[in-house]
Order: structure tokens, then sequence, then C-alpha cells
């Protein structure tokens, strides 16, 4: 609201712009943020790269949620040409490949660089430890979600624990895995199997 009065005073204003589009974002209005974005691209200088870099990963992740991958990809490249070491665009980009299950060489080594530049960020850890899992490396799957774990404390989200039910079960420990899921489902996750999974004591991904 309060940046649709500004663009109606300022309506030149990149940053503006961007913000509407955030706001639009969050609201889960993704034509609208999508529009405001590019609006935003289009005004920003070249030469503020850090400004245009943060424009395009932003527009990477709204493509992502909307299924528009090659856009998302595309959106992500243009970011990280500009700012190769932001450590988010990095995790979110090798996180979003990793889901999708390509390209999961490029997708370690952004993750890596990432923890390289944020050490033992929980968010930057599940990651790697995702990427690790789907590579079939799930000892050092193990390691690196339960560092996440860890570091988060009481605050681990049930992604973080339904991550880990996953590693146990590919290593055999059902039990385990059980007890990971129920911990997921109490704190609350979005994965739409985990009844399933705790029920039947199986995998479903």
């Amino acid at each position: 609201k309060y940046s649709d009065r500004a663009l109606r005073l300022f309506p030149n204003q990149a940053q503006l712009h961007f913000l509407n589009g955030m706001g639009h974002n969050f609201k889960k209005d993704y034509p609208k943020a999508i529009n405001a974005l590019d609006r935003a691209i289009d005004m920003m200088p070249e030469e503020n790269k850090g400004e245009l870099a943060g424009m395009y990963a932003t527009l990477a992740d709204i493509y992502y949620n909307t299924k528009k991958y090659e856009l998302s990809d595309e959106n992500f490249e243009k970011a990280l040409e500009l700012g190769p070491d932001n450590p988010s665009t990095l995790n979110n980009y090798s996180y979003y490949l990793s889901e999708r299950n390509i390209r999961l060489d490029d997708a370690e080594k952004m993750s890596k660089r990432s923890l390289e530049l944020v050490p033992d960020l929980p968010t930057f850890l599940d990651t790697y430890g995702w990427i690790m899992y789907k590579q079939g490396n799930y000892k050092k799957a193990k390691e690196y979600i339960e560092r996440a774990i860890q570091k988060e404390e009481a605050a681990a989200s049930g992604t973080l624990w339904d991550h880990l039910g996953d590693i146990h079960y590919k290593l055999n420990e059902k039990d385990k895995a059980v007890e990971c899921w129920q911990k997921a489902k109490q704190i609350g996750t979005d994965n739409p199997n985990i009844d399933r999974k705790i029920a039947e004591m199986k995998l479903y991904e």
C-alpha cells in the first residue's frame, strides 16, 4: 500500500518498484511482483551491480515458485554474474537445483562456496547436506543435517527433521527415520507425504 502511494509520487525510482515487487511477492501475487521487479531492473543503473544482483535473485525466486524453472535459472545466472559471491544467491540456487535433481555437481560447488562465505549457517548446512543426499552420499548428508539441527537447537524446523528422517531411512535405520518424521510432523512440515511415511515406515519422495 505504501509503496503504491510512493510510486504515484516518484514513478521513476527503481528501489520503490523493487519494494513494491517484494510486497506483492510476500502476498504471493506473483504476476504483479514480476511486473514490478522487471520495472525496477529496467530503471536501475547498470553500474549498481549489487542492487541489480539482488533484484535478479528475487525474480529468480519468484519464477521458481511459479514453476518457471528456465526463467528462474536464467535470472540466478544473471544475479551471480553481477555478484558471484552472494551467499544467499548461491545457497538458494543450489537448493533449487537439488530439489529438481539436476546439475548436482554445480549445486554442490555453489553450496560449498556459500558455506565458505558464511560458515555454519543452519540453512546453508541443510542445503549442502541435502545435495549430499541427492548425490547418494548419505553419511556426509547426515553429518551436515545434524550440524544444522544442532546449530538451530530448539528452533530446528520440521523440514530439517524430515530431511534427517529420509537420510536415516537410506542408511537402513528405519526406527530413527520414523522418530525424525514424527518430530517433523510435530513441529510442522509442508511435506504432503509425512503421514504416509510415518504410518508405513517407508520413504516417499
